[in-house]
């Protein structure tokens, strides 16, 4: 969609809707975040060299699969 078709779109919402939509947005990150913080606070999570890995993979366009953490992450 273009910017100007974005616009147009985000004319025709009434405030009633976009507030839904942010509202929804909203409750699904402050779900992700706590099943982050959770996964942390159990010592699950990937290390930095692995995340540097794939990130560079994911810029030069290789395919690439979301990384597991491993249930006893050693924590440097």
């Amino acid at each position: 969609m273009t910017r100007a078709g974005l616009r147009q779109e985000r004319r025709l919402e009434t405030s009633g809707e976009a507030d839904q939509r942010r509202e929804a947005r909203l409750a699904a990150e402050a779900s992700t975040l706590a099943v982050a913080e959770a996964d942390i606070d159990d010592g699950r999570y990937i290390a930095d060299g692995d995340v540097d890995a794939w990130l560079d993979a994911w810029a030069n366009g290789e395919p690439v699969e979301l990384p597991e953490a491993s249930a006893h992450s050693p924590k440097r």
